[in-house]
């Protein structure tokens, strides 16, 4: 299966990007990443950056040109990056660790796997439709799964920025994993940060994907601050 690949990553109104995204690949395997630095903390955009190159230099060793356990890989490497982000921080006698959220996937086998921390999404959409997303680990997230707020709510309400989950910091992150998906052609694998989901509903996702080549994009998101997609089954 082949596939078309393209990221952004932009500051939007924010006063500095702490946002990174990187992707590394082998005939057989592909690995994208996204990191969001969490704002209140210092240094996000060294947290991010930090994750993103753990991730990308643990895949180009063990991808030889497959990942023997993709999911000893996706917990590895994100546990990998928190150790880093805390010794930077020790080292530099920081009083708090920075930290960021993520999302990682890999594609292998005409399947895409994925693990992510925080409120940084993966969305997976078919030709028609949204196949699946994930589960922000935020407050905001548990109230919708409780069914205390609505979808619409989820970007108005004033707890949307408290998270419970994070790389970087005294805690280990609560690593969410998916079973994993076959991949039909056409199929549009997103990973984004909340700069950009919390602009765009689903719907409006799928009709701007849909609707244009995947390098084309940019036109039409360009005032969205980072994203990073893959589009099976186009050179």
């Amino acid at each position: 299966m082949k596939y078309s690949m393209y990221q952004e990553s932009r500051k939007g109104g924010r006063p500095a990007n702490q946002d990174r995204v990187g992707y590394s690949y082998t005939s057989e395997s592909i690995v994208m990443v996204l990191a969001d630095g969490m704002g209140g903390h210092a240094r996000g955009d060294v947290a991010a950056q930090l994750l993103v190159d753990v991730v990308l230099e643990m895949f180009r060793k063990l991808a030889r040109p497959n990942l023997q356990d993709i999911t000893e890989f996706l917990l590895d490497s994100i546990y990998a990056a928190h150790s880093t982000i805390n010794e930077f921080a020790a080292k530099r006698s920081m009083k708090d660790s920075p930290r960021t959220t993520c999302v990682v996937c890999v594609i292998q086998g005409g399947r895409a796997y994925w693990a992510h921390v925080g409120d940084s999404r993966m969305y997976h959409f078919g030709r028609n439709k949204l196949l699946s997303r994930s589960r922000d680990h935020s407050a905001v997230q548990h109230m919708l799964d409780e069914g205390l707020i609505t979808e619409d709510e989820i970007n108005t309400h004033p707890e949307r920025n408290k998270l419970y989950n994070s790389v970087g910091g005294f805690m280990l992150p609560n690593i969410d994993l998916s079973p994993g998906a076959m991949l039909q052609e056409g199929d549009v694998l997103l990973l984004c940060s909340d700069g950009f989901w919390s602009e765009l509903e689903p719907g409006e996702m799928l009709a701007i994907l849909g609707g244009y080549a995947l390098l084309g994009l940019l036109a039409q998101l360009s005032v969205y601050p980072e994203f990073c997609a893959a589009d099976p089954g186009h050179n």
